[in-house]
């Protein structure tokens, strides 16, 4: 990782993520041994350095419990060190047994306040002791009742309703130690849960297989959390799946244009330098590292994620399908073919400008379309797959 930095910074990339794979048992997040000592700190040093920021990915909540498989690397699962220190903090089953939650781990039981605590120094061990910028937090789904007679409990619901404790002490005490930091959680496929959406400053699209789905969950996030929220497209590489899910899926996608389009924050998974046949899909060879600098300058240059997302077009029933975001006193729009007709030819209208006359370029490829009157915002237009314009004031 620490070897893609000079790539990263060439490409116009600031963030990055520690992904799965640096711990040694879920529950604890402690480096595994390899990184143990001052090794997961100078990883951290080396990004802040070079003037990037870095994120640590990790899931609250779950711990290892001995029961089950990790399918990571397809090992039975150890037990936590929090666990047989405090087994007492488990979530149990009506017949006492372990609760199971994502990937068949076991839960602490959010409702009980030593498991707060818990979290909110885990917290500050990443963040002020360990200096990452902020976290990817996976697998956010929901918590099953707890019916543990250690807990005292009114209801088993109380860790169902609990689990937003979790996420805003993780959020709270991230942001009191670094404002801008970033939190960021996962629902890997799902529907949001209201209980955590509120303890975010980044929601994700949450691994997509195409780009339709990237551009619907940015529309969804937008209209949940505000037409400002930044929302993270998701690695571009899963704008085109194939076999998804499966042993044989292979991440194909180049589609920056659904992300940066509708106002998202675009992202990549790439390797490099060539790592062999393991990791073909996502080498950046170098014809894909042109049109990745290509696409990294044109979100850099307008940062359209910080604009307004003007909600002005309905999906399903204005074709082509339309985003536009406000920024500066600039209008930019993205049109979309369908998939099934990728050449579209026909008049887009420019909805949403104010009182006055336009200068419209396609700003991919820096070209004049001329100009038009707000009173008469129609353009005759002709593109395959996508078109991305900028209306700006004359």
């Amino acid at each position: 990782m620490t070897e893609t930095i000079p790539k990263l910074k060439e490409l116009g990339i600031e963030w990055a993520t520690l992904d799965a794979g640096w711990f040694d048992v879920r529950g604890d997040w402690q480096p595994r041994k390899d990184l143990r000592g001052e090794g997961i700190e100078s990883i951290v040093d080396k990004f802040h350095k070079q003037g990037l920021k870095l994120t640590l990915w990790w899931i609250p909540i779950v711990v290892e419990d001995g029961k089950g498989i990790d399918i990571l690397d397809n090992r039975p699962y150890k037990t936590a060190e929090i666990v047989k220190q405090h087994p007492d903090w488990l979530i149990l089953n009506k017949d006492g047994s372990h609760a199971r939650m994502t990937s068949d781990m076991a839960g602490l039981c959010p409702a009980v306040p030593a498991v707060r605590e818990y979290y909110k120094r885990l917290t500050e061990k990443f963040i002020r002791d360990w200096d990452f910028d902020g976290h990817k937090l996976d697998f956010s789904y929901a918590v099953p009742p707890c019916y543990n007679p250690a807990h005292h409990h009114a209801s088993p619901e109380d860790s169902t309703r609990a689990i937003g404790e979790i996420y805003r002490i993780i959020f709270d005490t991230t942001r009191a130690l670094k404002p801008e930091g970033v939190t960021m959680s996962c629902s890997c496929g799902t529907l949001p849960n209201v209980a955590w959406l509120p303890y975010l400053n980044q929601s994700v699209t949450a691994d997509p297989t195409s780009s339709v789905q990237v551009r619907r969950r940015i529309k969804i996030y937008k209209a949940l959390l505000g037409p400002n929220a930044a929302v993270y497209g998701d690695h571009v590489e899963l704008t085109k799946v194939n076999g998804a899910n499966t042993a044989h899926e292979h991440d194909n996608g180049r589609d920056f244009a659904s992300t940066i389009g509708t106002g998202g924050v675009p992202g990549t998974k790439f390797t490099w330098p060539d790592h062999g046949k393991k990791f073909r899909d996502v080498n950046l060879t170098p014809e894909k590292e042109a049109l990745w600098k290509k696409w990294l300058k044109l979100y850099n240059d307008r940062m359209l994620s910080r604009g307004t997302f003007l909600n002005l077009y309905v999906y399903g029933y204005d074709t082509p399908e339309a985003y536009v975001i406000e920024k500066d006193g600039n209008f930019y729009y993205a049109f979309f073919a369908p998939e099934a007709s990728p050449d579209w030819k026909g008049t887009v209208q420019l909805r949403g400008l104010k009182k006055a006359r336009y200068r419209i370029k396609d700003y991919e490829d820096n070209s004049s379309l001329g100009s038009l009157d707000s009173q008469n915002a129609n353009l005759s237009v002709h593109f395959r797959e996508h078109l991305l314009l900028e209306a700006s004031p004359e």
